[in-house]
């Protein structure tokens, strides 16, 4: 079995197109049936089900895709230790983060890196934490920042901060005042993620501890959507504090504190403990670190925002 084999099957199961494969590892198309052929003869079996001009992966080709990608992650890192022995900076960095921290903190931070890394190809996936912890696990990812606690034997953590939950209501909705009980929420009509996103599972948690049963018009996987859906007047909505002041410029929103309790969860960053770590993903945890205590400083100024937050009390 060939390296070169490897890498024309991981093209083939992601095009799902012989020509499409082969223009993007550039061989002919001839030569890239070839090489797929006698990777099938020998394991032994079909790898890929022809469907006129569409090929889909076995079940044993699923099943072969997912050490092949490890395979050359594997030997992406190899490398990786050999070019950092000689004060190289290149290779790739992929890191998979939350989708409303993405919002607020990758921004400034990739800046930064990039300064510091410009030759680093930078990967950045904003997804579900569920998805950050089972893309580390997969080897697909370096560094995940995903919310805590996470116990998995596999994988070492660091907590990064806290990311503290708000009401974010239409500035018709009469709340009353600037900070509001958990358990005033009662009657409140409220845009909610899915039942199975985190977030949706914590705020319902909140809720539980406040008695509180929420009143849920409008499931949105999007926070942006949802914010749009509450500016409208569909109802409101509970969204991290930090991603709803860095979208409250239009006037339409109010972000309102919530207490007793205050909904708050940790957020930090993983990684497989037995993984090697280079020099990139190193600067980068600490430009994590660094850049989020400033970003969490700069939400203590008065600003507009706030300002327009304080007044709808």
């Amino acid at each position: 079995m060939e390296l070169r084999q490897i890498h024309y099957f991981i093209a083939l199961a992601t095009h799902q197109n012989f020509s499409r494969a082969a223009e993007h590892v550039h061989v002919s198309q001839p030569s890239l049936s070839v090489q797929i052929g006698g990777l099938e003869k020998e394991l032994g079996t079909r790898l890929f089900d022809r469907l006129g001009r569409k090929v889909i992966l076995t079940q044993a080709g699923e099943l072969f895709r997912v050490h092949a990608e490890r395979a050359l992650r594997e030997l992406e890192q190899a490398a990786q230790v050999v070019h950092e022995l000689h004060g190289a900076k290149r290779g790739r960095l992929v890191v998979g983060v939350l989708s409303t921290v993405n919002s607020y903190l990758i921004a400034p931070l990739v800046s930064r890196f990039k300064q510091r890394f410009p030759d680093i190809q930078l990967q950045v996936h904003a997804q579900p934490s569920s998805e950050v912890v089972s893309g580390l696990l997969a080897n697909r990812l370096d560094i995940g920042i995903c919310l805590l606690p996470l116990a998995h034997p596999q994988l070492t953590t660091v907590p990064l901060f806290e990311e503290r939950l708000a009401l974010v209501a239409p500035v018709g909705m009469r709340i009353g005042k600037r900070r509001t009980r958990m358990q005033d929420l009662a009657p409140l009509p409220l845009v909610l993620m899915p039942v199975d996103y985190c977030l949706r599972k914590m705020v319902e948690a909140e809720c539980a501890k406040a008695g509180v049963h929420p009143q849920v018009v409008l499931e949105m996987s999007s926070p942006e959507g949802i914010l749009q859906a509450v500016a409208q007047g569909t109802g409101a909505t509970i969204l991290p504090e930090l991603y709803v002041r860095s979208r409250l410029s239009g006037g339409d929103l109010q972000l309102i504190d919530l207490y007793d309790p205050t909904p708050r969860h940790a957020v930090g960053l993983a990684y497989l403990t037995k993984r090697y770590r280079n020099l990139a993903a190193e600067e980068f945890a600490q430009l994590c670190q660094t850049t989020m205590k400033e970003l969490q400083s700069d939400s203590k100024q008065p600003t507009a925002s706030k300002i327009r937050a304080r007044r709808a009390g």
